[in-house]
């Protein structure tokens, strides 16, 4: 009678035991589900600071490992002096601005690149200088003060390398570097004077060609280096 009792209550026990390890092995075999991660596609957004003392701001699409699409815009504010015809111009204003669409190639699928863009181009500059000694040849009361504003071309073009990090871990974040050169063209510039020249035809064309000179020889202005380094958001 004992005997039986026991096999009676030890029956349940074990099917219970073979039903619960039976659902534990389902449990083990069953596929896991992926932690999605950050891939090589979607919007990100970028800040950089520059060689040429400015910030730029991105916001821009990448395809795949290969291709991606960048807007762009650059504002900035800094102070140079330059020197011409023995006349020498302190604290000469530049204010780096531009709006452009830049394309990234990555021919290896890696973070080396190689970029291209076009940019409407907002670079301006000014100057406010009392002409000391003589200038051209002329005395200084000829000139007076002299208050120039040049631009650039309305379009500047870019072609450039670059790199880019991947993401820092998955948070998405990651680094990025840009070296080349914007293609501004020769400057152009409006000019007011305070001296007698003011009035002579002559004496305006002959500053009009001394003061384009003294940016125009600077081929470094002309074609505008852009360096930058900055990190990214890819969403």
């Amino acid at each position: 009678m004992l005997k039986r009792l026991n096999r009676l209550t030890l029956r349940p026990l074990l099917l219970v035991s073979m039903l619960n390890y039976q659902a534990l092995s389902e449990e083990t075999k069953a596929p896991q589900t992926p932690v999605p991660s950050k891939g090589h596609q979607g919007w990100f957004v970028g800040i950089r600071g520059a060689y040429v003392p400015s910030a730029i701001l991105e916001v821009g699409y990448e395809f795949n490992s290969t291709f991606k699409l960048r807007l762009l815009g650059q504002w900035g504010r800094y102070y140079q002096s330059h020197s011409v015809d023995g006349q020498t111009y302190n604290h000469i204003r530049f204010q780096p601005g531009k709006v452009g669409l830049m394309a990234d190639w990555h021919p290896w699928k890696n973070g080396f690149r190689l970029s291209g863009g076009i940019a409407y181009n907002a670079d301006r500059i000014r100057l406010n200088h009392t002409v000391t000694n003589t200038l051209l040849g002329q005395p200084a009361s000829v000139f007076g003060t002299i208050g120039a504003k040049y631009r650039f071309r309305v379009t500047a073009p870019y072609l450039g390398l670059g790199y880019d990090t991947g993401s820092l871990g998955d948070s998405g974040i990651s680094l990025s570097a840009d070296a080349g050169f914007w293609f501004q063209g020769r400057v152009r510039s409006s000019f007011i004077l305070s001296g007698t020249g003011q009035t002579t035809p002559a004496m305006i064309e002959l500053t009009k060609a001394h003061l384009e000179n003294l940016l125009n020889k600077h081929k470094l202005i002309r074609t505008m280096p852009m360096a930058s380094l900055g990190i990214r958001y890819l969403f």
